[in-house]
Formats: C-alpha cells, structure tokens, sequence
C-alpha cells in the first residue's frame, strides 16, 4: 500500500521536495527516483528528490529552511547540486490527518541543463530516470510506475511545458498551490478532496458542482481538476 492509514492524529514534520526539469530536443522532462524496495515508508515509489527538514538547515523561515532542505536533498539523493536561491517554491502539501506518517512539504522548481549528470546513492535511492510528465502519468496508470497523489498532481501541473517552452515563466513565477487534502471513502476507492472541490467542506461525494480530487484505486491514483455545471 501507497499509504499506511492511522486512527491516531500526528504533527507533521517538515519536508522538501526538488522538481528538475529539463529541455531536450523531443521535449520537456521531469527527474524521477526510485526509492529502495526494502524502505519501511514509500518502498519502491518513484518520487522527486526530496525528504525531512533537518534542524541544521538554514533559514529565517519555515519556507527558506524547506528552500536549503531541498537543496541539500537533491545533492544527497541524485548527485546533482542547484544553487537554493534558484529553487522556486511550486507547491505546498499537507499531508491528511488519517495517514500515520504527517509531513507539510514545499515542493521547489528549478530548471538544469540537458546533459545533467544524476547520480544515485545506490542505498535509498536505487534508480533514476527522466520522465515526459505525461509519459509517467500513462505509465502510472497502466501500473508500471508508482507514484503517490502530491507526485501525480505535480505531473498534470508539469504537462503545460509540453505545449509550448515559453510557459515555464509564468509556471514558475506562479504563487505555490496549496493541498490540504480531505480523504473520503467511497466503495474500495480513496478520493483525495482538495480545496475548491464542491464536496470538500461536507465531504459528500454525491454533490454536483466543481470538482479537484484524486481517486485511488488501490495503488493507482486518477487525478480530476475540471468545472462542472450545476
């Protein structure tokens, strides 16, 4: 399972994530690892480098702290060293209240040159690979990669650079989206109830109106941000 489910409320800890992308002649990348078979939390996901805030960090705030602490991560994880300052906040995830791990995470943007070398620590972090965002979205779908909901979202969010290049400016100098998910569960499904979702506050499902959720079934998850007319 994707996720391990807690009766018991839990602070989150502070977190920090890295998304590198790349241009290349075929079209726009994203950097995926893949975490060690063996791990107690997340075995075997691919995710972006990332990980826990560490006290030592620098910063005069929780977001510059998570700015560092995502930098120091993607060197530890990938090889690859990206200056914090060129680290543009993307996103924030706070993870649902009945997961028994509870992080709130900055998610950063940057971009790296084409011929980037990744190297991976071989222990933690097993593989690599450069994704086209809707490539690993298919590939998620049909089984072969597995994410977690804040990855997939940030793949759909990532799919306007395949467009057109000139789009990365105004995705990275966007304000960061906030996720507070909701979870309600409906049949063997999970769904994920972001806010601007007509059934957030109340959680019924059965509401018509606009929707921004992700479903998961079982370990595969369908992400859903569209206007529906009442």
């Amino acid at each position: 399972m994707v996720l391990e489910l807690s009766h018991t409320l839990s602070e989150p800890r502070p977190a920090a994530t890295a998304i590198l992308v790349r241009f290349t002649d075929r079209s726009v990348e994203v950097l995926l690892l893949k975490r060690n078979e063996t791990l107690k939390h997340m075995p075997g996901l691919w995710v972006f480098p990332g990980g826990k805030v560490e006290s030592e960090d620098p910063g005069a705030d929780a977001l510059e702290k998570a700015r560092y602490g995502a930098a120091r991560e993607l060197q530890e994880e990938a090889g690859v060293t990206v200056p914090p300052a060129q680290l543009m906040p993307f996103s924030h995830w706070l993870t649902p209240v009945v997961v028994k791990r509870r992080f709130s995470t900055w998610f950063f943007l940057a971009e790296v040159d084409d011929d980037t070398p990744v190297t991976v620590d071989g222990s933690e972090i097993t593989a690599h690979r450069w994704w086209c965002p809707s490539e690993a979205i298919a590939a998620h779908h049909s089984g072969d990669l597995p994410l977690t909901p804040p990855t997939l979202v940030s793949l759909h969010d990532l799919q306007t650079l395949e467009v057109s290049r000139d789009r990365w400016a105004a995705l990275s100098a966007r304000s960061p989206a906030h996720f507070s998910p909701r979870v309600v569960r409906d049949d063997e499904a999970m769904v994920f109830l972001y806010e601007g979702d007509i059934s957030y506050e109340s959680g019924d499902l059965n509401l018509q109106g606009a929707v921004h959720r992700t479903l998961g079934k079982g370990d595969i998850f369908y992400y859903e941000s569209l206007s529906a007319g009442v």
